[in-house]
């Protein structure tokens, strides 16, 4: 069966985030995660325990696509591709084929390098 995904960064360039907090008991420093799944409607989640309490919970996985970002905003070229994460900005790094840089954060704010966060 194939799926029509985006393709998503390489998994070495993923963030290594603290857990979420256990939606039973509120502790965080006891959650791990487990694994990717598939759950019963086909969408695909992340499987999360706790220790403390032990509850088993699941959260819908995010996909993102990296090769289709707005057009750069240096020289409009539309092409931009991911490039790597921004934590300066709270964002990821983006490229054109062009080779100009910039951040594009959750909110979809575009920051020109030198720039910065307002």
């Amino acid at each position: 069966m194939t799926h029509n995904r985006p393709p998503v960064p390489p998994a070495e360039q993923w963030p290594l985030l603290t857990g979420p907090d256990c939606p039973r008991c509120d502790r965080p420093t006891d959650v791990e995660w487990i694994g990717s799944a598939t759950s019963l409607d086909g969408t695909e989640v992340s499987v999360w325990h706790c220790h403390a309490c032990p509850a088993d919970w699941t959260i819908r996985t995010t996909l993102w696509s990296v090769l289709d970002g707005p057009d750069c905003p240096t020289c409009d070229r539309p092409g931009t591709v991911w490039a790597a994460l921004d934590p300066d900005e709270g964002g990821d790094l983006r490229i054109c084929p062009d080779g100009h840089e910039f951040t594009l954060t959750p909110e979809g704010l575009i920051i020109l390098p030198g720039e910065g966060a307002a």
